[in-house]
C-alpha cells in the first residue's frame, strides 16, 4: 500500500542513509536467495539424469551452504540496522517535537495542548519509527525486487517473467484505493487517543476529589467508554488493513498458480526443461516476498500516517515571533512599562482586553485589581510577552516590545506564578535557574529574604536536598517562598506577582507579603491579587471589569471614588470580619 506522507518525508532528514542500507541489505538477501533457487532447482531438474556426478552434487550443496550464509549474516545485519534507524528516528523525532513545544510561549501552548503534547511525543514517535526502518525500506524493495527477478527469469521464459513483473507492479497502485479510507479515520483515532489519554490523567490528578465525592465509578465507566470508542478505532484500522491482505494475497497465490500452470505447459510441449520449471517455480514465490514485506509493514505505517497527522498541528503552529529590531523608542514611555490601548483574546473565544492602558513606572508597585475572569492575569502575559497584543503597543523604558526578542524582555522582567514549579533536581538547581553564577553569600542573603534560610539550614542535605514529584513534600508556602528566591536571584527589574498567595496557608500568606512588601523597596513590582486588603499600599491601582480599565489610582483615591473598587474592597471586608468571628 502506497503510503506516502508528506509530513513524514520531511521528519526523515538524517535517516534516509539508514533506511538505503537497509534496502541494499535486503537486496543482497534477494540476490542470495535468488541463487540458492536456481542451484537447487538445476539440481533437483537433473538429478535423475545420467549427467549428474558427484562433483556436481558438490558444487550444488556448496553453493547452496554459501548462500544460506550469506542469507544468515545479511538477515542479522538486516536486523541491527533496523534497531539503529529506529533508535535514530525516536531521538531525531522526539528533539523535533520537544523544540517546538518549547519554542511556544506559555500562552499559546493551550492550541495544541499538553496531552496533545505528551501523546505526540510518546505515542506518536513509537509508531512513526517503524515507518522509517520497515515500511520505506519494504517500499523501496517492493520496486526493485520485480525488476531485478524479471532479469533473472527472463532467460527461462520471458512470458511467465513479464507476467509476474507486470502483477508485482500492479499492485502497488492497486492497494492505494485504501488510503481513502485511511485519511477518513487517521483523525477520529487520534482524537480518541487523545480524550482517552486526557481523562485518564485527569483521573490521576483528580483521584482524592473523585473519592471525596464518591464519583470515582462514574469516573471508571466514562474511562471504559472512551477506551471502547478507541478500541473500535483501532479495530476500524485493522479493518483496513486485513482487507488490503485479503486482496493482495488472493492476487498473489492466483498469479503463482497461472504462473505454475504456463510452466507446466511448457515442460509438457517440451518447451522447457523440468529444471527451469522447477526454478521458475521456486523464483515465482519470492517474486511477491517483497510485496508481502511491505504488507507486514503496512499495518505499522497505517499508525504512522495517522500519528503524523498529529505531530503536524504542533509542528504547524506558528512560533516565529513579531520582531522589528528598527522600530523607534518612544521617549515619553521611558520611565518604565507602558501598555496602550492593547486589545486581545483568545483563540475561540471572546476579547478579554479592549483599549487598555496602564502604566508601570520605574520603582513602583503597581497593582491590578478586580473580579476572575476580568483579564488581570492577561495583562500579565502580555507584559511577559508570553502573548502579543491584537492591537496595540507595550514598551519597555521606551523601547516597543516588537523591537525586542522575547528573551531579551525576559531578563528585565520576571514573574513569580499562582502556583510554582519545581523541577526534578536539587533545591540549589532549581533557585538556580535564575541565575547560575552566584555566590553563597549572595544566595544566602536571598533566601533570608524569603524567609527560607533556616528552613534550608535544618535539612540533612541543605540546598543539595533533592526535590521529586514536582516538589510534592513542600508546603504550598514554601514552593512559592522557592519561586520569589528564583526571581530576586534572576536580578530581573520588574518582577510580577500574579496571585502568589492564593493557594497558601494564612500564615506563610503573611510571610510572604511581606517579602514582598520588602521588595517594593528595591524592586518595580506589578502585583495581581484578589485580596484588595494586601494591594492597599500599592502607587497605583487599576481597577479592570471585563477588560476594561474602570478606575484607576491609590488606595485612598479609589475608596474616596465609591466606585467599583469600594464596593469591592466593602464587601471582602465584611466576608473576613465574619469569618474573623
Amino acid at each position: 500500500m502506497l503510503l506516502i506522507d508528506k509530513t513524514l518525508l520531511k521528519l526523515s532528514k538524517g535517516l534516509w542513509r539508514w533506511i538505503l542500507l537497509i534496502t541494499a541489505v535486503r537486496f543482497v538477501i534477494l540476490v542470495a536467495t535468488t541463487n540458492f533457487a536456481m542451484v537447487i532447482g538445476s539440481f533437483l531438474g537433473n538429478m535423475f539424469s545420467l549427467s549428474v556426478t558427484r562433483e556436481a552434487l558438490h558444487d550444488a550443496v556448496l553453493s547452496a551452504l554459501y548462500a544460506c550464509v550469506i542469507i544468515f549474516c545479511f538477515q542479522i545485519l538486516q536486523g541491527e540496522l533496523e534497531y539503529r534507524c529506529s533508535a535514530k528516528a525516536r531521538t531525531e523525532l522526539r528533539k523535533t517535537i520537544f523544540g517546538k513545544v518549547l519554542r511556544l510561549d506559555a500562552g499559546y501552548i493551550e492550541k495544541i495542548g499538553p496531552t496533545s503534547a505528551v501523546t505526540s511525543s510518546v505515542d506518536a514517535v513509537e509508531r512513526i519509527q517503524v515507518y522509517y526502518s520497515e515500511y520505506l525500506p519494504s517500499l523501496l524493495f517492493s520496486v526493485i525486487a520485480p525488476v531485478f527477478l524479471f532479469f533473472r527469469l527472463k532467460s527461462y521464459s520471458s512470458i511467465i517473467a513479464l507476467f509476474l513483473c507486470i502483477v508485482s507492479l500492479s499492485l502497488l497502485p492497486l492497494n492505494n484505493i485504501f488510503r481513502y479510507h485511511i485519511e477518513k479515520l487517521r483523525k477520529t483515532y487520534w482524537h480518541s487517543l487523545d480524550d482517552m489519554t486526557g481523562y485518564y490523567l485527569d483521573g490521576l490528578k483528580g483521584m482524592m476529589t473523585l473519592k471525596l465525592f464518591d464519583k470515582d465509578k462514574e469516573h471508571e465507566k466514562n474511562l471504559y467508554h472512551k477506551a471502547d470508542v478507541l478500541n473500535q478505532n483501532i479495530n476500524a484500522f485493522m479493518k483496513v488493513n486485513f482487507t488490503s491482505f485479503l486482496v493482495t494475497e488472493s492476487i498473489i497465490y492466483l498469479s503463482i498458480i497461472i504462473s505454475v500452470y504456463l510452466a507446466i505447459q511448457a515442460v509438457i510441449n517440451n518447451m522447457l526443461p523440468l529444471s527451469s520449471a522447477l526454478t521458475i517455480l521456486l523464483l515465482g514465490y519470492s517474486y511477491f516476498s517483497s510485496i508481502r514485506q511491505l504488507m507486514n509493514a503496512t499495518h505499522n505505517a497505517l499508525t504512522s500516517v495517522s500519528a503524523a497527522a498529529k505531530i503536524e498541528e504542533i509542528l504547524s503552529v506558528n512560533t516565529k515571533r513579531r520582531y522589528e529590531p528598527d522600530l523607534m523608542n518612544q521617549e515619553e514611555y521611558a520611565d518604565g512599562i507602558y501598555m496602550k490601548d492593547v486589545s486581545f483574546g483568545y483563540e475561540g473565544r471572546d476579547q478579554v482586553l479592549h483599549q487598555v492602558n496602564i502604566s508601570v513606572k520605574k520603582g513602583q508597585t503597581v497593582a491590578l485589581s478586580g473580579l476572575s475572569g476580568c483579564g488581570k492575569s492577561t495583562c500579565a502575559n502580555l507584559m511577559m510577552r508570553f502573548l502579543d497584543p491584537e492591537t496595540g503597543n507595550i514598551y519597555m523604558e521606551g523601547k516597543p516590545y516588537y523591537a525586542m526578542q522575547p528573551e531579551e524582555i525576559r531578563k528585565k522582567i520576571i514573574m513569580v506564578p499562582q502556583t510554582v514549579h519545581l523541577f526534578s533536581g536539587t533545591l540549589r538547581e532549581n533557585l538556580l535557574m535564575g541565575k547560575e553564577n552566584v555566590s553563597e553569600e549572595e544566595l544566602a542573603a536571598v533566601l533570608k529574604d524569603c524567609d527560607l534560610y533556616e528552613f534550608t539550614q535544618s535539612l540533612a542535605e541543605g540546598l543539595d536536598t533533592r526535590i521529586s514529584d514536582g516538589g510534592g513534600r513542600l508546603s504550598g508556602g514554601q514552593k512559592q517562598k522557592i519561586g520569589i528566591a528564583r526571581a530576586l536571584l534572576s536580578k530581573a527589574e520588574y518582577i510580577v506577582f500574579d496571585e502568589a498567595t492564593s493557594s497558601v496557608d494564612p500564615e506563610s500568606e503573611k510571610e510572604i507579603w511581606d517579602c514582598i512588601h520588602r521588595l517594593a523597596r528595591s524592586r518595580t513590582l506589578i502585583i495581581i491579587s484578589h485580596r484588595l486588603s494586601t494591594i492597599s499600599g500599592a502607587d497605583r491601582i487599576y481597577v479592570l471589569d471585563h477588560g476594561n480599565v474602570i478606575e484607576e489610582g491609590n488606595h485612598q483615591e479609589l475608596l474616596q471614588k465609591r466606585g467599583f473598587y469600594f464596593d469591592l474592597f466593602e464587601n471582602q471586608k465584611i466576608l473576613e470580619e465574619k469569618v474573623i468571628v
